[in-house]
């Protein structure tokens, strides 16, 4: 099997699950202003589902460590499509942790901090952790799926499908524009792992008929 088109596609597929998984599991306030929502991030029946599913979103972020294996097959571009990803994974690794550290606040900071802290206050990091944890990582692997859309040999309909989901990573920021970028992770690592199995396959010699 070809390990290293394998390991970069497991590395985007987990990316793209973990993250996904947990941005809907942690439910960090975001978008649209919600004391509910707010209050609900903060509450202490809350605090350890936070903390668990910041970590396997940060855990996810690592791999895009993987991913960035696959650096050869975007030829002299390679260098700037590895900076790309490293810089995904930290940038979301700070983010999950910014929103982890919230919940970590909270619970550790007692009375204090739950009640002292205003909840619009709570809203602006917890927006801010999504942004660094979500979207400032979509933006660098959208900036990564336009050099695969340009720079390698595929079928035509998935290198305007990178083309499209570049474009959607960066504009991440929208929302709208981020599901259609995680579609593209699920699918595209789905297309490397197959091929890496493909290329696994051996012809076994024909047995003689003289």
């Amino acid at each position: 099997m070809d390990n290293s088109r394998r390991a970069a596609g497991l590395g985007l597929l987990t990316y793209g699950l973990a993250t996904t998984v947990a941005f809907i599991a942690t439910a960090a306030p975001g978008g649209e202003y919600s004391d509910r929502l707010v209050r609900g991030y903060i509450g202490s029946s809350h605090w350890m589902a936070a903390f668990i599913f910041c970590y396997l979103g940060a855990f996810g972020a690592v791999g895009l460590l993987f991913f960035r294996r696959w650096h050869g097959s975007v030829g002299s571009v390679g260098d700037v499509f590895r900076s790309l990803l490293i810089a995904g994974a930290a940038t979301s690794v700070v983010g999950w942790f910014v929103d982890a550290g919230v919940a970590v606040s909270m619970a550790e900071g007692g009375r204090a901090v739950q009640s002292g802290v205003p909840h619009t206050v709570v809203y602006t990091l917890t927006e801010t952790g999504n942004l660094l944890a979500i979207c400032a990582p979509a933006f660098f692997v959208g900036l990564a799926a336009l050099l695969i859309g340009m720079r390698t040999a595929q079928p035509r309909f998935l290198r305007v499908f990178c083309i499209v989901a570049g474009v959607c990573g960066i504009l991440a920021p929208l929302y709208f524009s981020y599901f259609a970028f995680v579609l593209w992770t699920l699918v595209f690592s789905g297309w490397m792992i197959a091929g890496a199995r493909r290329g696994t396959r051996v012809e076994l010699p024909q047995a003689s008929l003289v």
